[in-house]
């Protein structure tokens, strides 16, 4: 469900951290906070072309790169699978959880969001503030209270080993972009001759599934970093697979494969009865 209003607190200019931003990055947050997708979850459909559509001067790379800052930054996670975006901070200042009713619009917006990952950030967003303000409306109403027994995640734990991209310029013009170098939002080995030209690093435009997609050492090594026990080369074949048949196009393929591998830890663990989860999401297991 999209919202028609936003509420942004002039008290936002007493936060240093908030200061402390660039014009692009304020710029970019506070065009996330007022988009028309914007959802009851604090959760924006992310299409960078068309986010910098909005802006005269603004370029899809300038976005990306304004993103991943804001990223790691703890103000938005970013799921590239799914092209949602969330604002990390929103339930927390919008104060829709001191509102019954807006309570009830989060929970269905909650249960809209494709992203597995998002919505474990946004569990663990409410678990905080369950946490500092127990007295607030949303946390007595019963669905608000099932949430919050689910599965909370920080962002952390996804964002660890990434870097954002290379520095650019909200708005970029061609010139600019085509100067720059190829850069990746991951730590990734350099590809051997044989491998050079393969396309499988990220550029500054969405690229087709590779044909070509050898796992390297520094791939390997983030799988282990990342307790990612799963046979690399049969999930890569899978992840290529997938992609190939849907005909999906990313900027960053190795940042997409992380995605992939992240979510076959889950696919790993023994699916729970779906007829035993949802009464007691409701409560009606007590009835």
């Amino acid at each position: 469900m999209a919202r028609d209003r936003a509420n942004i607190n002039t008290s936002i200019w007493t936060d240093q951290d908030f200061r402390d931003l660039n014009m692009a990055e304020q710029h970019l947050y506070k065009l996330l906070m007022t988009h028309p997708t914007l959802t009851y979850a604090g959760v924006v459909d992310w299409r960078p072309a068309r986010i910098a559509a909005m802006t005269a001067d603004a370029t899809a790379e300038g976005v990306r790169a304004t993103a991943d800052s804001l990223q790691a930054k703890r103000y938005v996670f970013i799921d590239e699978e799914t092209e949602e975006i969330l604002v990390r901070s929103f339930l927390r200042h919008d104060g829709l959880l001191k509102q019954p009713k807006l309570s009830i619009s989060m929970v269905n917006a909650f249960g809209a969001v494709a992203s597995k990952r998002i919505r474990e950030v946004v569990t663990h967003e409410l678990q905080r503030l369950f946490e500092e303000s127990p007295e607030w409306a949303a946390f007595t109403q019963p669905k608000v209270q099932a949430l919050l027994k689910g599965k909370g995640t920080d962002m952390s734990e996804f964002t660890e080993g990434l870097t954002p991209s290379v520095t650019l310029p909200f708005t970029l013009n061609a010139d600019q972009a085509q100067a720059l170098p190829t850069t990746t939002a991951t730590t990734t080995a350099t590809p051997s001759s044989k491998e050079e030209g393969k396309k499988i690093t990220p550029t500054n435009r969405k690229t087709s599934c590779p044909d070509i997609f050898p796992v390297t050492e520094a791939m390997a090594a983030w799988a282990k970093e990342n307790n990612i026990s799963a046979d690399l080369k049969e999930q890569t074949a899978k992840f290529l697979d997938h992609h190939a048949s849907k005909g999906s196009t990313f900027v960053d393929w190795t940042r997409a494969w992380q995605n992939w591998m992240r979510n076959s830890k889950e696919w790993a663990k023994p699916q729970a009865d779906p007829n035993a989860i949802v009464p007691a999401m409701y409560g009606w297991a007590n009835r």
